[in-house]
């Protein structure tokens, strides 16, 4: 039980933190990556992954940027497949949850809104504020 409350938290924190976002990246102009094919920006240097759904990190691409090298690095690729792992499950655990709650049509909605995926923008944000590969 303490479980799965905990897990509803967490998922809850998640959604709140992902809409905020997405309506606080909706307010600014990303002209600055605008002009960037998607070829062009390296996923080494991602934190979310665009890839995967909302919230995921990208292993390789936090290593890189926290400039993590051998056992850190390989304690860290770990410690992300496991945070990532998790937050997939509670997504799936929200979707079938969801269910009993929503009608089939807000459910479709739910799942699109993790379909799309904010990574993109929520890695923007973050660069923009600084929070991203660092230019030496």
């Amino acid at each position: 039980m303490q479980r799965q409350v905990k897990t509803m938290i967490l998922l809850l924190g998640l959604i709140a933190l992902g809409l905020n976002i997405a309506s606080f990246a909706q307010q600014h102009d990303h002209s600055a990556r605008a002009g960037e094919s998607k070829s062009s920006v390296n996923d080494e240097l991602e934190i979310f992954c665009p890839t995967m759904k909302t919230g995921q990190l990208c292993s390789h691409g936090t290593a890189n940027i926290l400039e993590l090298t051998g056992a850190k690095q390989e304690k860290w690729m770990a410690l992300t497949r496991k945070y990532n792992k998790t937050v997939d499950a509670a997504t799936l655990q929200l979707f079938k949850d969801a269910e009993g709650v929503l009608t089939p049509a807000q459910v479709t909605q739910l799942k699109a809104w993790f379909d799309i995926g904010l990574n993109p923008q929520i890695n923007e944000i973050l660069f923009g504020k600084g929070l991203g590969p660092q230019k030496k």
